[in-house]
């Protein structure tokens, strides 16, 4: 008796002696069926902030592989997969040795192929042999690997890669994307009697394709579900719940989509999850349709403008990450090149830069430390040059000079002259650097070629880069990776200024586009040739940036049009609101704060200055704290036997002589300066009505009223102010030397 219970010890532990030396040598063997399988590519299932599908996107061949993750398999996945194909999955090592056996016999008696024996484990090394002859060789091959398979994986990964490497027909190779396709639904959601039906499609796809062959698939399905379940459903009863069509997949946000798949990459709190390959995207559908409406709605009031197309890009200030993106008005229309991305695109944005260079110009210094402008400071909206080699002349949008007008009026009503003056007293590369900090990165290619003409967009920058800068305002001068960019009050008073209405009046009239039920900033612009039209809008929340035009390249016909990508941004901004006035504790906390160091002051609407009690129209500006005290006081108006006079700056005098020509110079308050031309400027003689050429020059400032002039070195005549004169084309080298009592000035010019 002892010595039997021994022999069986023995066995026993030579069997599992043999076992694990079998195992261990399965171990080393390199090839791994199962490890290919998994490293075939899987689509990507996109979903919306809502959870909402926007794509599944298709492998090579043009089907779908959605991925299965291991806690989506529920128990009756698991119990009818089984059941339908290895009932004793997990009581084998690959191989189902009995079921080998009575198939290979059924076979034999019925000299035909009545059943295979195969395991999931064994179906899934022919898988991927692709070798479907029915040889002892084949079969040999199939048992050896599904023991290296059995060896190498646990039950748990075997069963899920089996069923995400299923094929199902139309093109669905998994449960996942046969739950998706015949359903449109995902396979955990499913009821046992349709997991009946996609269970047996494997086995022959065509012959049991629920679509084009339901008869044959109800039948199997039912007589399986009814064996499965022990219930006794009548083929009828079953019917029912066979898949009506065939799901067509949404093809939604593909810009944005094709833009990731490129190599952005995808943020963390876009909700990558490798277990299913599927990422949730900050991208809301809602907002992604109503956009791509008001896109379309604003391109059918633009017809006959050459405007065939749009783009859009609302992004959420707290994240930065996109809540719409919409490259064009529709990606399939071939005619006007749907398929480019207008977000990505870089175009000339005109005066929607304008922002970013005030911001600057608000924090630049004199040496005494006194900010160099502040938003009551004066500037000459009047012709000028700037330049000397490459002379700049620019001019306002409608052709018209205003003047002296303060910074807030220049910046909010667009002044394209001041913009150009700042940056010529900024410096073209220190504008430049900022650009840069603030991720205009397309601007190192543009950007230095563009030079003075960057004060008016002359550079191109894309959506993508537009909408974020906008944002620093809003999020006083930070963006979104924490970098203060700009100082809290400055980018508290560019909001100030880009919020008030009447300060854009000057320039826009009072629009009813920027009109909102909730704090806003707007900013719009328009290129040089007018083939680029944008608006970017921005709340405490959000900011939006909305592009019009044509990817062709040609010039939109009419002026600036921009009313329309405004119109779209504020109608955007309306919806996301609710279109309704927010509530006075969400209005209050969407009001944009205060400058803390800025302080507001009464001052002259016209001179900027301390108002005086001769102004006759005065404004509340704000006004730096630490310079309150030595604040001037308006030196333009002056009661005078009764009557008040208003006496402009010299610098006025060529505007006021063609604009307003009843305005008073205050001549003698400046330096004697030659105006125009300037200095190494040159000029081209031309034989067409050269007894009518001349070389214009307007001289401003001086302490007398009368003005001496030299030719070459050569006194040629005295004037009496304005000092305006001409000078004779002549080719060749001169000057021209200008005297005013003790000062001089002297410039040089060529004419060829």
């Amino acid at each position: 008796m002892h010595h039997r219970i021994k022999v069986l010890i023995a066995v026993v532990l030579g069997i599992i002696t043999i076992n694990i030396v079998v195992r261990l040598a399965l171990l080393t063997v390199r090839h791994d069926p199962l490890k290919e399988l998994k490293s075939h590519p899987y689509s990507t299932v996109y979903y919306d902030s809502q959870g909402k599908l926007l794509q599944v996107t298709s492998l090579e061949n043009g089907g779908r592989r959605e991925k299965l993750a291991g806690n989506q398999i529920t128990k009756d996945i698991k119990k009818i997969f089984v059941k339908t194909e290895d009932k004793r999955f997990y009581l084998h090592n690959g191989v189902d040795y009995p079921a080998l056996v009575s198939a290979f016999f059924q076979n034999a008696g019925g000299k035909q192929i009545v059943r295979g024996g195969s395991t999931i484990t064994m179906q899934l090394v022919k898988m991927v042999n692709e070798d479907n002859t029915l040889t002892v060789h084949r079969k040999l091959h199939d048992i050896f690997y599904a023991n290296v398979i059995e060896a190498k994986h646990t039950k748990k990964t075997i069963f899920e890669t089996y069923l995400n490497s299923l094929y199902f027909g139309h093109g669905a190779t998994g449960l996942s994307s046969a739950a998706r396709t015949f359903y449109g639904r995902t396979a955990q959601t499913l009821l046992p009697q349709e997991l009946c039906c996609l269970a047996v499609i494997p086995r022959n796809p065509t012959f049991y394709d629920p679509i084009k062959n339901k008869a044959n698939c109800a039948e199997r399905a039912c007589e399986l579900y009814n064996k499965i379940f022990h219930k006794e459903l009548t083929l009828q009863e079953f019917e029912q719940f066979l898949p009506k069509e065939v799901f067509s997949y949404p093809y939604e946000a593909p810009h944005y989509i094709r833009y990731l798949r490129q190599g952005a990459g995808f943020d963390d709190s876009q909700a990558y999850n490798p277990d299913s390959n599927s990422v949730t995207l900050s991208i809301n559908l809602d907002l992604e349709h109503y956009a791509q409406q008001l896109l379309n709605d604003a391109l059918l009031q633009a017809q006959g403008s050459r405007i065939s197309n749009a783009s859009l890009l609302l992004i959420e200030n707290k994240t930065g990450l996109p809540l719409a993106w919409v490259g064009s008005a529709d990606f399939f229309d071939d005619a006007h090149n749907g398929q480019i991305d207008g977000v990505l695109v870089n175009n000339q944005p005109g005066s929607s830069m304008k922002p970013f260079l005030y911001a600057l110009a608000l924090e630049t210094k004199n040496s005494d430390g006194r900010p160099l402008y502040t938003p009551s400071s004066i500037l000459a909206d009047i012709p000028q040059e700037f330049g000397e080699e490459k002379l700049y002349i620019p001019s306002n949008f409608n052709n018209r000079y205003n003047g002296p007008v303060r910074f807030r009026i220049a910046l909010a009503s667009s002044l394209n002259v001041p913009a150009v003056s700042i940056l010529a007293q900024l410096g073209v590369n220190n504008y430049l650097e900022k650009l840069y900090a603030l991720g205009f990165e397309s601007l190192r290619r543009t950007g230095k070629n563009a030079d003075l003409g960057l004060a008016l967009g002359a550079g191109e920058v894309s959506l993508k880069e537009l909408v974020p800068a906008f944002s620093v305002f809003v999020r006083d001068g930070k963006d979104f990776r924490g970098t203060q960019i700009y100082e809290e009050d400055t980018a508290r008073l560019i909001c100030s200024i880009l919020s008030d209405k009447a300060a854009r009046a000057l320039g826009f009239g009072y629009s009813q586009t920027f009109e909102t039920s909730y704090p806003a900033i707007f900013k719009t612009g328009t290129s040089n040739q007018y083939q680029n039209i944008i608006a970017l809008g921005a709340t405490k929340d959000y900011t939006i940036g909305v592009w019009m035009g044509n990817f062709s390249g040609q010039t939109v016909i009419g002026k600036t049009g921009s009313s329309l990508p405004a119109w779209t941004a504020r109608k955007l901004l309306d919806y996301v609101y609710g279109e309704k006035t927010p509530s006075p504790e969400k209005l209050k906390e969407m009001e944009f704060p205060e400058p803390q160091n800025w302080t507001k002051q009464k001052i002259c609407s016209l001179s900027g200055m301390r108002a005086c009690a001769d102004c006759p129209a005065t404004v509340y500006e704000y006004c730096m704290n630490d310079f309150l005290d030595e604040m001037e006081t308006c030196s333009w108006h002056k009661e005078k036997d009764g009557n008040l006079q208003t006496l402009y700056p010299p610098e006025y005098q060529q505007w006021a002589r063609t604009t307003k020509p009843d305005v008073h110079i205050n001549y003698n308050t400046a330096p004697l300066s030659i105006q125009t031309p300037k200095n190494n400027a040159l000029f081209y003689y031309s034989q067409l009505h050269k007894e009518k050429q001349a070389v214009s020059v307007e001289v401003f400032g001086g302490a007398e009223n009368t003005l001496v002039v030299y030719y070459d070195n050569k006194q040629y005549q005295t004037v009496e102010r304005p000092f305006v004169f001409s000078l004779p084309v002549e080719r060749g080298e001169h000057s021209c030397t200008v005297i005013c009592g003790e000062e001089q000035q002297t410039i040089q010019f060529v004419v060829k």
